[in-house]
């Protein structure tokens, strides 16, 4: 509402100063943190008692569109050592050039013309059969420019450059390369290798502008084959998200050769998720899952009951970070959420996981006050799951780690914490903010319990053994 200040009208969390950049709450926090968004604090409030006014955050959007983006200074130069792309077009002839004059056409030219373009089609059959097995010529990485994607071969020379339509986003990698989007396969059994590259652009300089999220699928030469923009509608509340979708993970699960896309979309202000299967041959998209709160990783663990999706990020109603492990048999399932509440999606279909875990968040996190601990990496070791929660920001490595098993049912077994954790426990311990050691601390010998939703039973919570620091 407006104040009688003179400041604007007065935004009461991090969510609604979020709303009023048209950004997500982790961005509105990392703004304040790194770029000095006017937020301000309830003098001893506790986590998220924050507040912002309108007119203050007008004007730093101001001065920040007036400054020039740090995009523009190094758009001249290649990242991840890249080279620049090959030119588009090619110039007039350089002066002093002067332009030949035909010569009679006589057999013995044409007999030579006919040698040398059956030796140019024999050097093609050559190299298309070094292709298929496996030869030079074929894409094994990428590399990027501000608006170019670029394959290179094993011996480092770049095969083809595409332009993109926009200018690639740095700002929300969040500790990924943009190459973490990317797979780089035979998605076809042809002997080929398609490049499959998630990638998220700005196609204006403004900061608050939203992003454009795209996959898109290349052949081995560098042709577009298709393309795909993420365009479900959801309807969570009196909110209806249709747009401002924004890719955040790509998996490829392979079955007997035979290989399926699933990718992940989150919504740049609100934070809701959802999984698709695209088809590789044309891009087709599926729904599969809705989540209410961010998606950020997948995977997959095989079993002898079947293949199934394991998702991790952050539950916006039980306010920490999850797994869900989805059945890939199943048409389609969603995060299981309180009936009645604006976390519940109204305009999905009908389906469960197989399993829905909440994590606790830790003391740490606690006093950090680091809001969005989601689940963030996840490896699968045969039956074993295990899933790094994010007790602090990334770029502290201040992580808990999690076990799960896979036997007769997938359960927690174990917590650990990162080698990062134990320095920072130890820091707060100084500091007069903690008033136990990392050895004696309640949380590490009796760990806070997991709590464990399934179709059958519901919400339980799972006991956890006394957990150790992970080296």
């Amino acid at each position: 509402m407006p104040n009688g200040n003179g400041n604007g009208a007065r935004l009461d969390s991090w969510k609604d100063i979020a709303t009023y950049l048209r950004r997500d709450v982790r961005t509105a926090i990392r703004w304040e943190r790194d770029k000095g968004l006017p937020v301000r604090r309830v003098p001893g409030g506790q986590r998220k008692a924050v507040f912002a006014y309108t007119s203050e955050l007008d004007a730093w959007l101001t001065q920040e569109e007036s400054e020039p983006q740090a995009l523009k200074f190094v758009s001249a130069e290649p990242l991840n050592g890249a080279v620049e792309p090959f030119p588009t077009s090619f110039g007039s002839a350089p002066p002093g050039l002067r332009t030949q004059k035909l010569r009679r056409v006589t057999w013995p030219y044409v007999l030579a013309c006919f040698i040398a373009a059956a030796i140019i089609a024999a050097g093609v059959i050559m190299l298309q059969s070094r292709a298929r097995a496996g030869g030079p010529n074929l894409p094994v990485r990428v590399g990027f420019t501000l608006n170019a994607i670029q394959a290179f071969d094993a011996e480092g020379h770049m095969l083809w450059s595409y332009p993109l339509h926009g200018t690639l986003d740095l700002s929300e990698l969040d500790g990924r390369r943009l190459e973490d989007g990317v797979r780089i396969a035979d998605f076809y059994g042809d002997g080929n290798r398609e490049v499959l590259a998630m990638l998220t652009m700005r196609v204006a300089p403004n900061a608050t502008h939203p992003e454009h999220s795209e996959v898109y699928m290349f052949s081995s030469r560098g042709t577009l084959l298709w393309s795909h923009v993420p365009q479900t509608r959801l309807l969570f509340s009196t909110h209806d998200l249709k747009d401002s979708w924004r890719m955040l993970d790509v998996f490829v699960s392979d079955h007997q050769g035979k290989k399926q896309i699933w990718v992940v979309a989150d919504h740049s202000v609100w934070g809701h998720s959802f999984i698709e299967s695209l088809d590789p041959e044309t891009g087709k998209a599926t729904l599969r899952y809705v989540n209410s709160g961010s998606t950020v990783a997948l995977n997959e663990l095989a079993t002898p009951h079947g293949n199934f999706l394991l998702a991790g990020g952050f539950n916006n109603e039980y306010d920490s970070g999850y797994l869900a492990v989805l059945d890939e048999s199943k048409d389609f399932a969603v995060s299981p959420q309180t009936e009645g509440t604006s976390h519940k999606c109204l305009n999905c279909a009908k389906g469960d996981p197989d399993y829905y875990f909440v994590f606790p968040r830790s003391e740490v996190n606690e006093l950090m006050q680091f809001y969005e601990d989601r689940v963030s990496k996840m490896n699968v070791a045969g039956d074993e799951i295990e899933l790094r929660k994010e007790e602090t920001h990334w770029t502290t490595g201040a992580q808990t780690l999690y076990i799960l098993k896979s036997d007769s049912v997938i359960h927690p077994v174990s917590v650990q914490f990162e080698t990062a954790y134990d320095l920072l426990h130890n820091k707060l311990e100084r500091e007069g903010k903690l008033n136990h050691n990392f050895t004696n601390c309640p949380e590490r010998l009796h760990p806070r319990p997991v709590k464990m939703w399934t179709p059958a039973g519901g919400w339980q919570e799972i006991a956890l053994g006394a957990s150790q620091v992970s080296k």
